[in-house]
């Protein structure tokens, strides 16, 4: 993937699903998690996904609660 402009990085990440800012590996998501070993740390996340800490665990706790939902859903209809 080309070089790309701070001004149109925000604009990709949300666009494109595979986007990250993260020119070590092409900006790509898939060319990125199929080099680390481990799960990053929420700064790290947010450094890839140009957004504050704070919202990368505000945006896991909310996909958490919504999980959780689902799977007391799926309980009571058993």
């Amino acid at each position: 993937m080309p070089n790309v402009e701070k001004s149109e990085i925000k604009q990709k990440i949300m666009e494109n699903e595979d986007f990250i800012h993260a020119p070590k590996y092409q900006n790509s998501l898939q060319k990125f998690l199929a080099k680390v070993d481990k799960i990053p740390e929420n700064h790290s996340i947010g450094k890839l996904l140009q957004m504050p800490t704070e919202e990368v665990e505000k945006i896991y706790q909310e996909s958490v609660a919504e999980l959780r939902k689902g799977m007391i859903h799926e309980e009571s209809t058993d």
